[in-house]
């Protein structure tokens, strides 16, 4: 049972099972086949010889009254030779035997089953005795010149050579299907072999990373397997990057605090509190922004790990919901082109927090209008998305100043200043694109591509 079990368990075993399971199955079909085939053939071949027979006896046979009388010695010598195998005999239309040929004088009975004019039967009959099993031919023959005498001309002929035919080529039958079964069972295993090869190059390629040989699934591998390895290979991808981003993040993270920590070691309460304390805040502000704006880079993922669609519309609704609760005193217009069909291939948290940013700044900084379009691309992997408002604009030199940490478009408005800067780094975490372009009638236009 546990045999069986681990044979269920292994693609090779499971493949081998079924088709030795088939190749079973067809040579038991194709060996009842051939034998039929082969049977009938023989038979159709006995059942014409002995009708032959049936025919020479016709062709010697003298009417004698209300009988027949056949000549000492028939033209087949095998009629002539007791226990030849072969036998010859008549019988009326009542069934006695009228005449029987001298192969058969050791027979004790014969059968007699008279038959009408133009009848034939062909089959196998066993004899009394110990005369064994005989193919038999009787065809029924009209004598006359009005067909009064009836009688039935019988030929029997001893089975076994034709058994021993049969067995012979059973048995020529099963030692070539044999032979031909271990060929196909070595092709089968070596194309089991060849063909679960790529398999077993993908476990010594997953093995040679656990002991750090490589980074990567290396080598050409099928078509089918293609989809499994290169995910594989955008997983490891995706892990290394998450692991780098995460030791950059840190010590980016320790390198940036080292300015605000340092004026905070040297302020000076004694001299100018007031001072001293709005400088405080303002660090603390700062080293705020600055952890906010470390974790939320350490946090953003790569859209390659990801193997499943997010469906974009239900979280856009979702998300101008919010802000319509939160900018209840300034509205928008929103015009939102959206298909419901349309999806992310990536973090979900990711494209709220995009989304987000990027429609937060157009309730923000816009004047109450706000055109939205996202749609896929014809690869139907890619994202577009084009956020257009009716603000005061941003030109070239502005937008490269507001995408960095801590800057704002309008310093009047609150926040940290590092919406877009989050933004500029998801997009660039899933290698994409964004841009910023001004409108002829005011406002800004930005176009993101993931």
């Amino acid at each position: 049972m546990s045999v069986l079990s681990s044979q269920f368990n292994s693609l090779k075993g499971r493949l081998s099972l079924v088709t030795g399971l088939v190749l079973v199955g067809f040579l038991l079909m194709i060996s009842g086949v051939l034998q039929h085939a082969y049977r009938t053939s023989l038979n159709e071949a006995k059942q014409r010889e002995l009708q032959l027979y049936v025919y020479t006896l016709l062709a010697v046979a003298e009417p004698e009254g209300d009988s027949l009388s056949f000549p000492p010695v028939l033209p087949e010598q095998r009629f002539n030779q007791p226990d030849s195998g072969l036998i010859g005999a008549v019988t009326d239309q009542r069934g006695r035997i009228i005449w029987r040929s001298d192969s058969a004088l050791a027979m004790p009975q014969l059968p007699s089953h008279p038959l009408p004019q133009g009848r034939q039967a062909f089959g196998q009959v066993s004899l009394p005795g110990d005369a064994g099993r005989y193919m038999s031919f009787r065809q029924g023959i009209a004598w006359g010149l009005d067909n009064e005498n009836q009688f039935t001309f019988l030929v029997l002929e001893d089975a076994a050579p034709l058994r021993a035919q049969l067995e012979q080529f059973r048995s020529t039958l099963w030692r070539w299907l044999g032979l031909g079964a271990l060929l196909l069972v070595l092709a089968q295993w070596l194309v089991l072999r060849w063909g679960l090869s790529p398999l077993r190059k993908v476990a010594r390629s997953l093995q040679d990373m656990q002991r750090g040989g490589s980074d990567r699934l290396e080598g050409k591998f099928p078509r089918e397997l293609r989809p499994l390895t290169d995910n594989l290979n955008l997983l490891i991808e995706n892990e290394r990057r998450q692991r780098e981003k995460t030791r950059h993040t840190l010590a980016d993270l320790a390198h940036s605090l080292k300015t605000p920590l340092a004026v905070l070691k040297g302020l000076n309460f004694s001299g100018d509190p007031r001072q001293a304390y709005t400088t405080l805040m303002e660090q603390v502000q700062r080293m705020d922004s600055i952890i906010s704006y470390q974790l939320q880079r350490a946090v953003t993922s790569s859209p390659k790990s990801i193997l499943r669609g997010v469906t974009v519309a239900p979280l856009v609704h979702k998300i101008l919901d919010a802000l319509e609760k939160v900018y209840r005193d300034k509205p928008c217009d929103v015009q939102l082109v959206c298909a419901d069909d349309t999806l992310f291939y990536g973090d979900e948290g990711d494209l709220m927090e995009l989304l987000g940013n990027l429609l937060d700044n157009g309730y923000k900084y816009g004047a109450g209008e706000l055109k939205v379009n996202i749609e896929n691309g014809d690869d139907g992997r890619k994202l577009h998305i084009s956020v257009a408002d009716n603000g005061p604009g941003l030109d070239e030199e502005k937008w490269q100043k507001v995408t960095q940490r801590g800057v704002r478009a309008d310093e009047q408005q609150p926040g940290q200043g590092i919406g877009l800067a989050v933004v500029v780094d998801i997009v660039e975490s899933y290698e994409g694109e964004i841009s910023a372009t001004p409108l002829p009638d005011g406002g800004t236009e930005i176009r993101v591509t993931l």
